[in-house]
C-alpha cells in the first residue's frame, strides 16, 4: 500500500496546486478509512469463517485468501499514507535545498514519531485500552493533524496549476543525473529487500532470547525505525549546500 501509494500519489503531489491541501486530504482519508477498520476487520473475519477457512481451502489457498482479505483492510489507509511524505515535503522543499535536507528531516521525524507510537502502542495502549480504542486514538490524532494541515494550507498562497508543471518539468531536466537513471530505484528497492528481511530474521533470532511475543516485535520494530529516524537526522543536519554522490551512496549502502 505504502509503495503504489507513494508510486501514484507521489507523482500527483508534485503538480498539485496546494500539496500541503492534498496533505490534509490524504489525513482525513487515512483517519476514516483506518477508524473503520475493526469493522472491516470483523466483516473478513466473518467471510474467512464461513469459507471455511484453512480446513477447507488448503494452506495455498487460505494463504491467499487470508492476503487478498488484509488488502481489503489495510489497502485504502496504507496507499493513502504512501502519498503523504511527498505531499508534504512538496510543500516545504527548496529548490535550493540540493541535497534534499529538508526531506531527510521531515523522513528524520516521521519516522521517529513511529518509534515513540511503536513502543506506546506495545507497552502501553494495546494493554490500557485495547486495539479498537488505540486505533479510534491514533484516527483522532491523524484528524488533529488534518485541522492544522488545512488552518496552513489556507494561509499559503495556491500556486497556478502551469507554475506548479512548469516546475517539476524543471526539477526532473535542471541537472543531469550524477549516476544512470535506473540505478537510484533499482537500489532502493534492493535495501528495502533487505531491511525488512533482515528485520524477520532479527525477529526469529531474538525470539529465543526475548520470546516471541508482540512486546519482542514490537521492539524489534521501535529499535530498526529509531536507526532510520537517527540516520535521517544525522543526513539532514549537514551542510547546506553539499550535493548526493555516488561515494555517499555506496558507503551507506554499504
Amino acid at each position: 500500500g505504502l509503495g503504489f501509494g507513494g508510486l501514484l500519489l507521489g507523482k500527483r503531489a508534485d503538480r498539485h496546486p496546494s500539496p500541503l491541501g492534498l496533505y490534509a486530504g490524504l489525513e482525513a482519508g487515512i483517519a476514516i478509512s483506518a477508524g473503520l477498520s475493526p469493522l472491516l476487520l470483523a466483516l473478513v473475519e466473518w467471510l474467512y469463517v464461513a469459507m471455511g477457512g484453512s480446513a477447507r481451502l488448503g494452506l495455498a489457498g487460505s494463504s491467499v485468501v487470508r492476503l487478498l482479505l488484509s488488502l481489503v483492510v489495510l489497502g485504502l489507509p496504507t496507499f493513502l499514507m504512501g502519498g503523504t511524505l511527498p505531499a508534504v515535503a512538496r510543500a516545504v522543499q527548496g529548490r535550493a535545498d540540493f541535497g534534499r535536507r529538508v526531506v531527510g528531516l521531515l523522513y528524520a521525524v516521521n519516522t521517529l514519531g513511529a518509534v515513540l507510537g511503536a513502543l506506546l502502542t506495545t507497552f502501553f495502549f494495546l494493554e490500557t485500552v485495547g486495539i479498537r480504542k488505540t486505533i479510534w486514538i491514533a484516527a483522532l490524532l491523524n484528524l488533529l493533524v488534518v485541522l492544522a494541515a488545512r488552518s496552513l494550507a489556507r494561509e499559503l498562497p495556491a500556486e497556478p496549476a502551469e507554475a506548479t508543471e512548469e516546475a517539476a518539468d524543471a526539477e526532473s531536466v535542471a541537472e543531469p543525473a550524477p549516476w544512470p537513471g535506473w540505478l537510484a530505484p533499482f537500489a532502493a528497492a534492493l535495501v528495502g529487500f533487505a531491511f525488512l528481511l533482515m528485520e524477520l530474521v532479527w525477529y526469529r533470532m531474538l525470539g529465543p532470547l526475548l520470546g516471541g511475543s508482540s512486546y519482542t516485535f514490537g521492539l524489534i520494530l521501535a529499535v530498526a525505525l529509531l536507526g532510520i529516524g537517527l540516520g535521517g537526522l544525522i543526513y539532514g543536519a549537514g551542510e547546506r549546500q553539499r550535493r548526493p554522490t555516488m561515494l555517499s551512496f555506496a558507503t551507506t549502502c554499504s
